[in-house]
């Protein structure tokens, strides 16, 4: 059983739902690939022999770079690596669906290490950071055995040792692929020219965020299953531009220590403006914080109002979310927005938040008192609110927590049965109704619900 069925078989208590959970692609990638063939049974190009393995395929990579071919092709078997897979520009890295490259387990690292990845480019730009351009990774596993790392669990190495990393990077693709129990980032993008494509993916069990991309541009986030965000986040978007997140199933781990938000983006770094990011027809549920954040930081504090701007935020489900909440982390709620400006949210359907459904709150201290904000908040069903155990003024289905100078300008969203009210500190809701929602189409989103707490319930 590949770990496409495996993992699902855990989630959801057999077989009706398995060709939505795993990537949609994977058992479709032919075994006649033209290219270079890596193998651990002897009938490869190259042959592996289960140490190090990483070698012979980095050996196949430059080879096939040297003779003009684009793929290398990893068959069935699992690859234990203890160094990085490196891969050349203008090629793709592909493999049989029940192909796995895993992580050996206790690898001998130190702090010096952190940040190595499982794959990356060729180029060095310094220390463990290395760049690539058009470049694909496509249908097989990623394990990073992140339950059998002595050294990195001591370390306390969150937010390093990711799988996938690439920095100053351009065109990168990321496909069909697995990747499972990594100690930091699934997939780690940073600093990029961008362009990169993260696609289909099942990613669960990170030691940080799911998707991490830092200063991305013109990226494409879509069609992935995040089903246990562990740590930090599902996909994560810092001072970034020009993003799609769309199509993507998201929900946290209820036994994890941690596990926060669903989609989150953050502003911090004053020397880029973020804006014209899109997020469309995600499912997010259970998330231990917020289902969709929008946050200031450090350096964005003070910063004028057009440094973040211009999201749409539209055709999501976001159901449950701040449900596992913490002790000492007094946030949680559907939607959360600070210090971003001429944001839209519509036709969402948000149910079941604990905290608010959609809310202006401070993520973090510090930020601009005097700039003036406004969302505009439309045709949105926003209901069954309830207030959370540790914060607040809160329990509300739309709710300003931050001032006069943040503006919703709300019409025509149905807000009902929200604890403590529907609206908190709004000026006007004339247009909305507080009716209960008669859905267009009633069935579709109760079966939908139906799968959230199927997942949920046989995990």
């Amino acid at each position: 059983m590949s770990d496409h069925m495996a993992v699902h078989s855990t989630f959801t208590g057999g077989p009706i739902e398995q060709a939505s959970i795993g990537p949609a692609s994977a058992n479709s990638i032919s075994t006649s690939v033209p290219g270079i063939t890596v193998a651990i049974d002897g009938s490869g190009d190259y042959n592996c022999d289960g140490t190090a393995d990483q070698v012979e395929i980095n050996e196949a990579l430059q080879d096939a770079k040297n003779n003009n071919f684009d793929t290398v092709y990893l068959k069935s078997g699992t690859y234990t690596i203890d160094d990085s897979i490196e891969i050349p520009d203008d090629m793709t890295l592909t493999g049989d669906p029940d192909a796995t490259v895993k992580l050996i387990a206790n690898w001998d690292v130190t702090r010096a290490d952190m940040f190595k990845s499982m794959i990356t480019g060729t180029t060095v730009i310094t220390g463990n950071f290395n760049k690539g351009s058009n470049i694909t990774i496509s249908g097989f596993t990623l394990d990073g055995n992140k339950h059998n790392q002595n050294t990195i669990s001591e370390m306390k190495a969150i937010d390093s040792f990711p799988a996938i990393q690439f920095y100053y990077s351009e065109y990168i693709t990321i496909k069909d692929m697995v990747i499972k129990e990594i100690p930091g980032d699934g997939i780690r993008l940073n600093n990029g020219i961008s362009h990169h494509k993260v696609l289909n993916n099942l990613i669960y069990d990170t030691g940080h965020d799911d998707i991490f991309i830092k200063h991305g541009n013109y990226d494409v986030v879509d069609g992935n299953t995040l089903p246990l965000v562990a740590h930090d986040c599902g996909i994560r978007l810092d001072d970034s531009t020009n993003i799609m997140v769309t199509n993507n199933t998201i929900w946290t781990d209820s036994t994890a220590l941690y596990g926060l938000s669903g989609i989150y983006l953050l502003k911090q770094d004053s020397d880029n403006d973020s804006y014209n990011i899109t997020i469309a027809y995600n499912a997010i549920y259970d998330t231990r914080e917020m289902g969709i954040v929008l946050a200031t930081a450090r350096g964005a504090n003070n910063m004028p109002v057009t440094s973040a701007r211009d999201v749409h935020i539209h055709n999501n489900i976001i159901y449950g979310s701040g449900t596992n909440y913490r002790t000492g982390h007094p946030y949680g709620g559907g939607i959360w927005l600070d210090g971003w400006n001429n944001t839209t949210v519509e036709n969402n359907i948000i149910d079941g938040s604990m905290g608010d459904g959609i809310a202006y709150a401070q993520r973090f201290s510090g930020h601009n008192d005097t700039a003036i904000y406004t969302t505009f908040v439309r045709n949105n069903i926003i209901m069954n609110t309830v207030n959370s155990p540790i914060q607040t003024g809160d329990g509300y289905g739309i709710s300003n927590r931050l001032g006069s100078n943040y503006n919703f300008v709300l019409e025509n969203n149905v807000v009902w049965n929200n604890e403590n009210g529907n609206y908190n500190n709004i000026s006007s809701h004339d247009t909305d109704i507080n009716i209960n929602p008669l859905f267009a189409d009633p069935w579709n989103y109760i079966n939908y619900k139906v799968s959230l707490w199927r997942w949920h319930l046989t995990r």
